[in-house]
């Protein structure tokens, strides 16, 4: 039995493409893992959103009548690659893969566009795509999910899609959705993304779905029916719950679940014992059943240090660590999270297929710091920067107006963390003519600075 089947479109028609282990389709989708401003789309990537398109234009999805044959295949289709995914060939042999989740959000879940002040469709971004490609990589690889992200990066949007994905499409799944703050999550908050992408899901295609309960922040998919004259229920019995930790950092985290996130991440000062709370309930003894996601932008640095310390020591939280060059402004290399900075989809750098055009947004943003530097106090010009950060550093910085250079602060200050502060070790002893004499030793990290036995001996 194959692991996956996907819907494939190469030269104009559609075929599968199947993969008989995790580790292969792994294998596939790390070999198109790249960075924004480097996927290459090209005009293949109207077809990612073909479905919106012909909603758009036509106000339906299928013209079949209703539960014909070709309106059965049409749905049954569409449902396949909601739940594993498409694959497209571009004939500049460029190879692209939408998750399940991100082809949903493109093409079934409208959102209110700011740029054009109405509710429509996803546009195709490289910055979210990569975003999508990350967190697949993650629950592929039995690890959990850190993103340190600019602002309005419809990041909700998202994340309420991937959660409806699974409501919609999978037996007993468990969704759960967490917040510092309870109107982060409600029907002020994220909730009310959800109600509206079940509200056009329920109107507009063949996928109905009804709730029992059916109530804010907490859904369950079933249906009361009558059988054989006694009362039972239908439906997958997928579950999404919403809670905040406004009191108690704990709170709702009992029982499995297949997906946390963990909504407006940034300002969230308990999210790590939030995690290591959660995470038995995403096990089975070693196996790893569900994925915790934590997103957001920085707040004030005292309610940022969790996600800090997911973003910067990925690997000892679980987290799936990327290479980056986005440490600092450098261009230092190493491993973080994932970090989603200004400089990626960026209006109006933004080419017609999606694509970034990172340099040039990088000139604008140079561009407009130097003038903020000349019109703002020094607190505020280094909340701003932080708020629209081109490096995980400048996410992270001091905000506070300071005699030194914040640059190097942050950098000494993560050497610090790390253990990295080094002093010279130096032998003081008498020679033979009875002079003291100094011996350097290696430079060592504080950690490992030893206590000489001539030291011990004059102690």
């Amino acid at each position: 039995m194959s692991f996956i089947e996907v819907s494939t479109w190469k030269d104009e028609s559609w075929t599968n493409t199947v993969f008989d282990t995790q580790d292969e389709f792994r294998d596939f989708i790390l070999s198109l893992f790249k960075e924004p401003g480097k996927y290459n789309f090209d005009e293949t990537s109207l077809k990612f959103t073909e479905e919106s398109t012909r909603f758009n234009k036509d106000g339906l999805y299928c013209i079949a009548p209703f539960k014909s044959k070709d309106f059965i295949n049409y749905w049954e289709e569409q449902k396949k690659r909601c739940r594993s995914g498409v694959i497209y060939h571009s004939p500049n042999g460029n190879s692209f893969y939408l998750t399940r989740d991100y082809y949903m959000w493109l093409n079934f879940l409208p959102i209110f566009d700011k740029e054009e002040r109405k509710y429509g469709f996803a546009k195709v971004r490289d910055a979210q795509y990569h975003m999508a490609l990350y967190e697949l990589l993650a629950e592929l690889s039995s690890k959990h999910v850190a993103i340190l992200k600019k602002r309005q990066i419809a990041s909700s949007y998202f994340h309420m899609a991937k959660l409806l994905n699974q409501f919609w499409f999978e037996e007993g799944s468990i969704l759960k959705i967490g917040a510092a703050l309870k109107d982060y999550i409600n029907d002020k908050g994220s909730w009310k993304f959800l109600d509206e992408y079940r509200n056009f899901l329920n109107e507009h295609t063949a996928w109905y779905r009804p709730c029992s309960p059916d109530k804010v922040l907490i859904w369950e998919q079933k249906i009361q029916v009558r059988v054989n004259n006694r009362n039972t229920t239908r439906g997958l019995n997928s579950k999404i719950q919403g809670m905040s930790f406004e009191k108690d950092a704990t709170t709702g985290v009992g029982g499995p679940c297949t997906y946390f996130f963990h909504e407006e991440a940034g300002i969230a000062p308990k999210m790590d014992k939030t995690y290591e709370y959660i995470r038995p309930a995403m096990q089975s003894g070693m196996m790893t059943t569900g994925m915790f996601i934590a997103a957001g932008s920085v707040g004030d640095l005292d309610q940022c240090d969790p996600l800090k310390q997911m973003i910067m020591n990925p690997d000892i939280n679980d987290i799936y660590s990327v290479e980056t060059d986005l440490l600092d402004a450098d261009g230092t290399i190493g491993r973080s999270g994932l970090f989603i900075p200004e400089q990626w989809s960026m209006p109006p750098f933004i080419d017609a297929w999606g694509n970034s055009k990172v340099e040039e947004a990088l000139e604008a943003i140079l561009e407009e710091r130097i003038r903020w530097k000349k019109e703002l106090p020094p607190e505020q010009y280094q909340l701003r920067i932080s708020q629209k950060p081109t490096n995980i550093a400048e996410a992270f910085a001091y905000r506070k107006q300071s005699i030194f250079p914040l640059n190097l602060i942050s950098a000494q200050i993560k050497r610090i963390e790390e253990k990295e502060y080094f002093q010279e070790f130096i032998e003081l002893e008498r020679n033979i003519e009875g002079k003291i004499v100094a011996t350097p030793s290696r430079r060592l990290p504080i950690t490992e600075f030893p206590i000489s036995k001539k030291t011990e001996d004059k102690r």
